[in-house]
């Protein structure tokens, strides 16, 4: 026979039970609209826990990729052009062309272009 304290949970259920056997109709009928009311309100609260954290992970990951754009991407991008500049102003060095005009079309300063 197991001890006293685990036998509690059953004797709370067996004297719920007993208390729904002995409602009248009227008191039945309370009993379960307040039931219901409770598990729609215990569903509604679990749907917006997981629409919630559906929607945090959502924007966690918009933010992410937005940081990503923003700190990966446009920073590639005009690293990218300024190595496109150089590597412009150097073939047009190459050729002989002005520094003032290289100036003019790659948009580097005359320091450096002269570095180059």
């Amino acid at each position: 026979m197991p001890p006293i304290n685990a036998q509690r949970p059953i004797f709370s259920k067996v004297g719920n039970i007993s208390e729904l056997v002995n409602m009248t109709e009227q008191e039945r009928e309370i009993y379960n609209i307040s039931l219901d009311s409770y598990r729609t309100n215990l569903s509604v609260m679990r749907n917006e826990r997981a629409e919630g954290r559906a929607e945090g992970r959502a924007e966690g990951l918009a933010e992410g990729r937005a940081e990503g754009l923003v700190e990966g991407r446009a920073v590639g991008r005009a690293e990218g052009r300024e190595e496109k500049a150089f590597e412009m102003a150097r073939a047009m060095l190459q050729d002989g062309e002005s520094i003032e005009k290289i100036m003019r079309y790659t948009k580097l300063s005359r320091e450096q272009i002269e570095d180059l």
